[in-house]
């Protein structure tokens, strides 16, 4: 990735501010904004902003913002969300893009998927969110608005211990960690697929130098129970816990799973990190506190 030039648009978001990093490490040009640096729900700030890009330089873009569905699930949330892609399309392409990578979500697939989900999967958001998603993806891939090629990428549960991080099992860590308890909803037998954060990374920089033009679900392909997670945990720390159970969130009552031919297809010799070696990222920096080292 050291010969890319890359734009990184939410850049303090969690996995956006992890990707900062990585690719500072790893690449020689990175130019990476929050809504601080240039806010694109103001279009004349993303037009001041791509007016002083060098465009002898082909750049990618990596779009991380948006309005996430934890922080809000409405109408004006979908506005904001529509409003951040069409002013990136409107000024986006006055700088020389080589590429754009779209960070998307599998809420566009709704909450009654047929298993496993591809990407060919019946598109059917339930939800302000999966809808903006997905009308976000028709803007830059099917409109024919945008003339270089754009990687949309359904993101599933990504976790890993790095600043931001509101992920399920950052919760249950923590819980069992800090209250020796972990809270349930429902049953706690629903399926997810959860994906490194670190993965992720290293998977943006195999995936930016293809410049492939469509659309990948990023996934494992083994999903697995909240409570059976639960227990990973306890095994790993090696701290018992109590389980208190509480009401299900209805609309969240559904199993994932995914087909992941296409991704591997891609990158046929990528490996994810298992579940519990990542899951020992959250137990590390204690661990290493405790003994001094």
């Amino acid at each position: 990735m050291s010969d890319q030039n890359l734009i990184i648009i939410g850049k303090n978001s969690y996995i956006g501010g992890y990707f900062t990093k990585y690719a500072v490490d790893n690449s020689n040009n990175v130019i990476s904004l929050s809504s601080k640096d240039c806010n694109f729900l103001e279009s004349e700030q993303v037009e001041k902003f791509f007016r002083k890009i060098n465009n002898n330089q082909p750049y990618t873009i990596v779009c991380f913002a948006g309005i996430s569905r934890l922080l809000a699930n409405s109408f004006d949330s979908y506005n904001e969300n529509i409003k951040i892609v069409n002013n990136l399309i409107k000024y986006g392409q006055q700088t020389n893009l080589q590429s754009i990578i779209y960070f998307s979500s599998v809420d566009v697939y709704g909450s009654k998927p047929c298993l496993p989900i591809g990407e060919q999967s019946k598109i059917e958001p339930d939800s302000w969110y999966g809808l903006a998603k997905y009308s976000s993806e028709w803007m830059l891939i099917s409109s024919g608005e945008v003339k270089c090629p754009v990687t949309i990428l359904r993101i599933p549960g990504i976790y890993g211990n790095a600043p931001n991080d509101r992920s399920v099992i950052r919760k249950i860590a923590s819980s069992i960690k800090n209250e020796q308890r972990v809270y349930i909803k429902g049953s706690g037998q629903n399926l997810r697929d959860y994906v490194f954060l670190g993965d992720l990374c290293n998977l943006l920089e195999l995936l930016i130098p293809l410049q492939y033009h469509g659309i990948i679900n990023v996934a494992t392909g083994q999903s697995h129970a909240i409570i059976d997670l639960a227990n990973l945990v306890a095994e790993i720390s090696q701290i018992q816990f109590e389980v208190i159970h509480q009401p299900p969130e209805v609309e969240r009552e559904f199993d994932l799973r995914f087909d992941t031919q296409k991704l591997m297809s891609l990158v046929p010799n990528f490996r994810f990190t298992s579940l519990e070696e990542g899951i020992r990222s959250y137990f590390q920096e204690s661990r290493q506190n405790s003994t001094g080292e």
